[in-house]
């Protein structure tokens, strides 16, 4: 791909773009337990990551919008939001690039769109897991750019085609779709300069993809190419017919990134939504597994620390099916009570002790300077939130938000919750 014609400010900014329950998180000085709400009002907030200073990065799926048919209702109602000194009793929330193509129902719930969001190593600058809105709705998965220039401008640059790369590829040998759903920039050094490259996460391809810029084509007034390239997949075994087998085995589905302070990268799977299904699966940087940890049921965030790994768990340890097709054995989901868990476990033993909060919605995790664990809740709904309603066995949910957890009241997982291979 040729990038297109941009100032010398903006293409400057571009081409950079290559065994124990941890203790309890006191907030403030009162003592008082429980979560703390650092964010609201968001629309579908799905993964966080911290940008250079310590801000987190939240990607916003958006609300959908008013041109509404068979897929849903599309609107240019994506979002990244920053939240400054998310630490702080009283951080500053703004949105820091807007525009980007989301579809959902008619109550703006269960957004598809800017799944995914992280910030470059160039301040202002984000790159996006999500949708060329110049193209089809949801039928175009891109990695964009976004950010401001100099004089203020904003900018909105589809810059790498995945969907291409599917069709050209098809890694996992299935159905060829894209839907972006992570990403994750590498800076290869301490510098601010042209090295870095994206991993993003390829929920509908089961790929995670690298995509690298080739300075030696970039102009004065042009983007450089790219390269993408398989940095991990996951066959799907698929019938003689071309398509999935519901009865074989889960698909990994890969929703979610992080990286530890060595390089090594954790991509966490949906596991096709099946209970005990889910893994998360870790590479050294040049994309060697390293090691996995399964038995989580619908993963769609990872964190790390020192010593621990965070997982978000959408629906809890069962996720929620249809009326008169939930198993016997399953629990079914329990009236005004919204699904969802936070689990942690240290990453250094063998056979670790799972421990879990519950937390409604979860998708998004990050971790802070200062211990502190962050999360997009009830990460299926817009600002407002879900009214109580038959396409909700639930009752009302809350609005999109991102809270700073507290494991104080962590509870031990059941071994079968907790298997590993």
């Amino acid at each position: 791909m040729t990038g297109q014609r941009l100032g010398a400010g903006l293409f400057t900014a571009v081409v950079v773009l290559a065994g124990s329950v941890p203790s309890a998180f006191a907030h403030g000085d009162d003592g008082s337990s429980g979560p703390r709400v650092v964010a609201d009002g968001l629309d579908n907030p799905r993964q966080l990551n911290r940008d250079q200073h310590g801000n987190l990065v939240v990607a916003e799926a958006g609300r959908g919008g008013t041109d509404c048919g068979e897929m849903g209702c599309a609107g240019p109602t994506g979002a990244v939001s920053l939240i400054e000194n998310p630490g702080f009793g009283t951080p500053t929330v703004s949105t820091v690039a807007e525009g980007f193509l989301s579809m959902a129902g008619p109550d703006g719930s269960f957004a598809v769109g800017a799944n995914g969001a992280d910030a470059t190593d160039v301040a202002g600058q984000y790159i996006v897991a999500g949708y060329d809105p110049a193209g089809p709705p949801m039928q175009n998965g891109s990695m964009l750019v976004a950010g401001t220039e100099e004089d203020g401008e904003s900018y909105l640059i589809p810059y790498a085609d995945l969907q291409a790369a599917e069709e050209e590829l098809n890694p996992d040998g299935a159905q060829i779709e894209s839907n972006p759903y992570a990403v994750l920039y590498v800076d290869e050094d301490d510098e601010v300069s042209p090295d870095g490259y994206a991993l993003v996460a390829d929920a509908a391809a089961n790929t995670v993809w690298k995509v690298e810029p080739d300075f030696s084509t970039a102009t004065e007034d042009a983007l450089p190419e790219y390269e993408i390239t398989v940095f991990a997949t996951w066959p799907t075994p698929a019938l003689p017919d071309g398509t999935d087998d519901p009865a074989g085995p889960a698909e990994f589905v890969p929703t979610s990134l992080t990286a530890d302070k060595y390089g090594n990268v954790y991509v966490g799977g949906l596991g096709s939504e099946r209970p005990g299904e889910a893994s998360v699966v870790q590479f050294s940087a040049d994309g060697t597994e390293l090691g996995r940890w399964d038995g989580f049921t619908a993963v769609t965030g990872v964190a790390v620390d020192g010593k621990h790994l965070y997982v978000s768990q959408l629906f809890g340890p069962t996720p929620p099916l249809p009326p008169g097709e939930t198993p016997a054995e399953e629990a079914p989901p329990t009236p005004g009570k919204v699904p969802g868990q936070v689990v942690v476990l240290h990453r250094h033993q063998e056979d670790a002790t799972r421990y879990a909060i519950d937390v409604p919605l979860p998708a998004g995790l990050a971790t802070g300077r200062h211990g502190q664990v962050y999360a997009s809740v009830n990460s299926v709904a817009p600002a407002e939130g879900i009214a109580e309603g038959p396409q909700n066995p639930y009752g009302a949910i809350g609005g999109g938000a991102v809270w700073e957890l507290d494991f104080s009241d962590a509870y031990r997982l059941q071994a079968a919750e907790a298997t590993e291979e």
